[in-house]
């Protein structure tokens, strides 16, 4: 009996090796993209990084696109195309087109069970001016042929800087089907796009919808915000801006920026978060408290009395708050998250169904203080 079960196991595990595929075999998406077709309702685009490229690199990234009417249609034409077996487990980034976005439409297409092909519900999203193939190309440089700039630069500028919102899929829908805060999507483009206007308008700000006017070994750059109500992009947020909303959320940690005090000189400073904003939300009306550290990178530069710059930083920090959201209130996007406090004065969830958010939303009156302590140390990271 024994001799039977040991041959038994044998034959399984030669089975399973026969049936075994080599890792060879299998080229890996990194990224998805999802802008409108031609011919076809969309187009998707993956970014593959095919093992075995050139000696020195080991490794080579590709681009390919097909048209198709769902996800699962265009992973059937693309596997079809391709030489080698497409897989979706590495994928970190899932790109949609503000083509698309502006209009609602991605929902269609991106509405598909996770598990199937192996996409992570974490998946970092991100909106990208089309076409979508020139932006991924854009990332593609000899120096970094991992492609570690792309799996880390939405985080890394959300976290280092502030310039961007980093935001997973699950939390894109998240946003979509509850209605308690809209989406705020980091926004990509190809460098020699140029500079976007953005919700608030004024003078254009270097950090505008990926658009960061330099030359480097990257073509394509990552800042700034996509701002939506629902599942419909309504506007574009520079980097100032979208450090400002991050404020309110309590996902800022630090960025810099640039004052200009009243004799004209230019003033600038890292922002640290210090602790958790303060927000109150009651009949029409809600007050935010925000706490932050202003570090100034020249401050022998600085002739203002110390007590009266803090006070003319704190009352710009106010302005612009203001400002941002006027004009997230006139695009129905609840970017700042007021409707998570409103949800919590529900009792039940279909009293929180029946409320018209939105309605409130618009028309609600806030008012925001800033709490700003200056400092300067120049070993501080």
């Amino acid at each position: 009996m024994r001799r039977i079960f040991i041959m038994l196991l044998c034959c399984t595990l030669l089975l399973g090796c026969m049936q075994s595929k080599n890792i060879d075999e299998y080229a890996y998406v990194l990224n998805v993209g999802v802008e409108r077709g031609t011919t076809m309702p969309y187009l998707m685009t993956v970014l593959v990084s095919v093992p075995g490229g050139t000696e020195d690199t080991k490794v080579e990234n590709v681009v390919i696109t097909a048209e198709a009417r769902s996800f699962s249609e265009a992973c059937e034409t693309l596997n079809a195309a391709y030489p080698s077996r497409l897989s979706f487990a590495r994928a970190s980034l899932l790109a949609i087109g503000e083509d698309l976005a502006k209009d609602g439409a991605q929902s269609a297409f991106l509405d598909f069970a996770f598990g199937k092909p192996d996409l992570w519900p974490n998946l970092r999203t991100v909106v990208v001016k089309p076409p979508i193939r020139d932006v991924f190309e854009g990332w593609i440089t000899e120096a970094d042929p991992s492609l570690r700039k792309i799996k880390t630069a939405v985080g890394d500028l959300a976290i280092e800087s502030g310039i961007a919102a980093d935001i997973g899929y699950s939390t894109y829908l998240e946003a979509i089907s509850d209605k308690r805060f809209d989406a705020m999507l980091a926004y990509a483009g190809v460098n020699e796009y140029g500079l976007e206007p953005d919700l608030i308008g004024g003078e254009a700000y270097p950090h505008v919808g990926g658009s960061l006017l330099v030359e480097s070994a990257l073509k394509t750059s990552t800042a700034g915000s996509a701002v939506f109500d629902g599942d419909r992009m309504v506007g574009i947020l520079d980097g100032r801006h979208t450090m400002e909303t991050l404020m309110v959320t309590d996902a800022f940690r630090k960025g810099e920026m640039r004052f200009t005090l009243p004799d004209g000189s230019a003033l600038d400073a890292t922002l640290y978060r210090m602790r958790a904003p303060k927000v109150r939300l009651g009949h029409g009306e809600a007050t935010v408290e925000l706490f932050l550290e202003a570090d100034i990178l020249e401050p022998a530069l600085v002739s203002a009395d110390r007590d009266a710059l803090k006070t003319f930083l704190q009352d710009q920090l106010e302005t612009e708050l203001r400002a941002v959201l006027s004009a997230l209130q006139q695009a129905g996007s609840d970017a700042m998250g007021f409707g998570r406090f409103r949800a919590k004065q529900f009792r039940t969830a279909a009293d929180w169904e029946a409320c018209d958010w939105k309605a409130e939303y618009r028309s609600l009156r806030v008012a925001f203080s800033v709490t700003l302590m200056l400092s300067h140390d120049p070993e501080r990271e």
